[in-house]
């Protein structure tokens, strides 16, 4: 039995805890001793701790230009969440290296967590990656740009060189060896990719393990589609998706659609909306197993496991990008011909045009069937205990470093 710690240090909502707690279930079965270490403790607390999974409070760092703007690559993302300020990067490696002690890591299963992998490299502590396309990027140096960002950026050219020498900087302190590339902290014992290759926000690369999305949300609203109407429409959105009202008050207005919309956060009452029969809002996370199958529509700001998890089961996708990881899977669903993408402060009129198309238009079910059928032996649990097993090999790899070295 060894004790893995799961970590979670960046990105926002359900995506990663849904991710890694299939994942920790499964390891503490085969009798491991499992801490995920989580960004959002609220959000811990409503989906692992039913579970009895025990967590602990993430290092942050300050992030004082994660607003600015979007980030042009994923080194720059790093740029603008505080890799750029090395006395800020050294705190915060401090600060996971403690965490990492204390919880007596035999290794570290990083979702989203490149602060983490910086400490486990300076530990030596056995490490493996997992996330989406966004969330590992492609091996190359440098790292590139986001797709639709020129390579000639002047912030994705800019970010790196002043991100590698900070962290090398962190890492000289500690008499770790240095990065000669920023890949380099992505090249651990084992990094999985939690999706397909249609769908990887960078397009389909050579070489690695795409496992698809392993997510799964307990406690999730039930809910079901009511009889009579010609079309039923899943919506999940989130309070900051542009143009929430307006996507809102256009499936609202549609009689012939039944919709099921959830909106975790919002306050219903602050929109206003005229209700009718066959609209239902809710303001928490709904199951979506039970009504995916007989949807015709989805939409959504582009969460990469929800939109696949639709496209498995065939239903093609409308979406509202909030942020760059989704706006990248967005053009992954387009180019797939399953799916359309509403621009930012999308007008009424567009929104309805949009959600006719789809729904009229047969080709986009047809692309999402592909889809679909491509997959169709994919099995989530499957996916997790072949992931826990790997995990394992990592982990006696580590111990029998640590009885030669002793």
């Amino acid at each position: 039995m060894s004790r893995i710690v799961l970590c979670w240090e960046l990105g926002s909502n359900l995506g990663h805890l849904s991710r890694l707690l299939p994942l920790a279930q499964e390891l503490r079965r085969r009798r491991h001793e499992i801490v995920v270490v989580v960004r959002d403790v609220g959000l811990a607390a409503e989906l692992l701790a039913p579970s009895g999974i025990p967590f602990l409070q993430a290092p942050r760092l300050a992030e004082g230009l994660a607003n600015l703007r979007h980030p042009a690559s994923y080194a720059d993302m790093l740029f603008l969440q505080g890799w750029a300020n090395s006395t800020e990067l050294w705190g915060a490696v401090q600060a996971w290296g403690n965490l990492l002690r204390l919880a007596r890591a035999a290794a570290v299963v990083a979702d989203y967590s490149p602060t983490a992998l910086l400490a486990a490299r300076i530990m030596n502590l056995p490490a493996t990656v997992l996330g989406t396309g966004f969330e590992v990027p492609p091996p190359e140096n440098p790292l590139p740009s986001f797709p639709g960002v020129s390579d000639r950026s002047p912030h994705a050219m800019a970010a790196e060189p002043r991100v590698l020498a900070c962290a090398n900087e962190v890492l000289k302190a500690h008499g770790a060896q240095p990065l000669e590339a920023l890949r380099d902290l992505f090249q651990t014992e084992r990094r999985w990719l939690t999706t397909f290759a249609e769908l990887d926000q960078y397009g389909a690369r050579a070489g690695e393990a795409y496992i698809g999305p392993i997510n799964r949300l307990e406690g999730a609203k039930s809910v079901s589609w009511p009889e009579g109407f010609r079309y039923r429409v899943l919506a999940y959105l989130r309070p900051n998706t542009p143009g929430l009202k307006e996507i809102l008050s256009v499936l609202a207005s549609r009689a012939e659609v039944a919709v099921i919309c959830a909106v975790p956060g919002l306050s219903a009452d602050s929109l206003a909306l005229r209700s009718r029969a066959g609209f239902q809002l809710f303001s928490c996370a709904v199951s979506f197993p039970a009504v995916l199958p007989e949807a015709n529509l989805m939409v959504s700001y582009g969460p990469a496991a929800s939109v696949t998890q639709a496209l498995l089961k065939g239903v093609p996708q409308l979406i509202a990008p909030v942020h760059v990881e989704a706006q990248m899977t967005a053009v992954r669903v387009l180019a797939m011909g399953a799916g359309l993408v509403l621009r930012d402060d999308p007008a009424p009129v567009g929104i309805n045009g949009a959600i006719t198309r789809v729904l009229s238009d047969p080709r986009f079910k047809v692309r999402a069937l592909e889809f679909a059928a491509r997959h169709s032996e994919f099995d989530p649990a499957r996916a997790v205990c072949i992931l826990a097993t790997e995990i394992e090999t990592v982990v006696a790899g580590g111990c029998s470093r640590t009885a030669a070295a002793g």
